[in-house]
């Protein structure tokens, strides 16, 4: 079979905030500025551009992003590219050591400032500038070819809402190579929670990208379906193990990874309304934020200094889950639309979700998938929007943590296999 060459533009650029902004994803940070930063945080840009049309993705060392946001992304890169923003997909690798562009923690015990929203702005801002000048600048690759494989990445995972529970330890690759350029999409499913302190850091995917770079390669990578895995260990030493592991796990496939033959680019799109639970009654609501937080206030108040052991007092999570009850209440939120992107690279299938999907469906989807004619399917989270995690039933009878709830778990215990059957439609149809 005949390769089919294609167009491939590359851009990258740091997004990377000064000391002071508030960092997102963990509630026992309080609140607190930021320190210091570890390591950068990046904004890549890749266009590929053949036969069926063409497609940018975004990929931010980023929390996530809320679609009002995802689509101003879309719209300047779109511009910048002469495509249309429908055409770009704005992909996060869900770092919780980057700002708090989703879930600012403790909206009601510790709202922003005016100064700590305007340095959020101001940082904001700039990204979209950055984002929007690397695209312009990036470097055209004519004639590319597409290649893809896997390797097992073992024993750095586990799944926290199932004691022993399935976890998916394959690294997918992607390569792109041509016009002395190397890249390597990479997707992996487990959260970037390593980095737990005050500084700012892209976790365990910035270390692969740095183990890649001196090798020779630029690295974007789509975090999978992790909604219930996290790495065994947490710790800055930990996230660079992992990104050693993946990044030699990518080196050793690269040579033996396969040409994506007659590679016809494919993009749909498909909304699916997902339901939620309704929170309780806007003034029962505050009346129990309320109670909560002269609760805690009696008892000292919070502790001066993060620290996740705080979360074995009852009064500290209590006041979390009601000031995120609180703030429900006064949202009003009720269903929500889970825009899918699915995307065609020849054989090779790439479902797009926008939140938090479990590895349970990821296996659901590709099993499916496989059945239809696709031996490679990736499922990525993070993308377009975040709707928050999508657990399966079982979550809600064990009652896990992702299933209690909160602005970053909302929809009730159908939706997640209302998602799944409406990603199998879309690939009958």
């Amino acid at each position: 079979m005949i390769q089919m060459a294609l167009t491939v533009g590359f851009g990258k650029v740091k997004i990377t905030p000064r000391p002071g902004i508030r960092l997102g994803g963990y509630a026992h940070r309080l609140g607190k500025p930021s320190t210091m930063v570890h390591d950068d945080l990046y904004a890549k840009i890749l266009l590929i551009s053949g036969k069926g049309g063409e497609l940018a993705l975004v990929q931010l060392d980023l929390l996530g992003l809320y679609l009002k946001d995802s689509s101003e992304v879309k719209g300047i890169v779109g511009k910048a590219l002469g495509i249309r923003p429908s055409n770009v997909i704005v992909a996060s690798t869900h770092t919780h050591s980057a700002p708090e562009t989703i879930i600012p923690m403790w909206p009601n015990t510790i709202p922003y400032t005016e100064s700590e929203r305007a340095m959020y702005n101001e940082w904001f801002r700039g990204m979209l500038k950055v984002v929007e000048d690397a695209s312009r600048s990036m470097k055209i690759i004519d004639n590319a070819q597409l290649s893809v494989g896997s390797a097992k990445v073992e024993g750095l995972c586990f799944n926290r809402t199932f004691k022993g529970g399935p976890i998916n330890d394959e690294l997918t690759l992607i390569g792109i190579s041509g016009g002395g350029l190397r890249i390597l999409i990479a997707s992996y499913a487990c959260h970037p929670v390593c980095n737990t302190d005050l500084g700012i850091s892209a976790d365990y995917p910035g270390a692969f990208y740095r183990y890649l770079e001196d090798k020779g390669f630029e690295a974007i990578f789509l975090t999978g379906a992790d909604g219930d895995i996290d790495p065994v260990r947490k710790g800055r030493e930990y996230m660079s193990s992992i990104g050693l592991r993946l990044g030699e796990a990518s080196l050793g496939a690269f040579k033996t990874l396969k040409p994506i033959n007659q590679v016809e680019l494919s993009l749909s799109k498909i909304s699916i309304k997902l339901p939620t639970r309704a929170p309780p009654p806007l003034s029962r609501a505050e009346a129990r934020f309320k109670e909560a937080y002269s609760r805690v206030t009696a008892e000292g108040g919070l502790p001066r200094e993060p620290d996740e052991s705080m979360w074995r007092n009852p009064s500290y999570v209590n006041l979390l889950y009601s000031d995120e009850e609180y703030e429900l209440a006064k949202l009003g939120v009720r269903n929500v639309e889970a825009s899918v992107n699915i995307i065609e690279l020849g054989d090779v299938l790439i479902v797009t979700i926008p939140g938090e999907p479990f590895v349970e469906s990821e296996f659901k989807i590709k099993k499916h998938a496989s059945s239809l004619g696709f031996p490679r399917a990736l499922v990525v989270g993070y993308v377009d929007d975040y709707v928050g995690y999508i657990p399966v039933k079982d979550a809600f009878r064990v009652g896990a943590y992702e299933a209690r709830l909160a602005r970053w778990s909302i929809v009730d215990e159908d939706a997640e296999e209302i998602l799944v059957e409406g990603v199998l439609n879309e690939l009958r149809r």
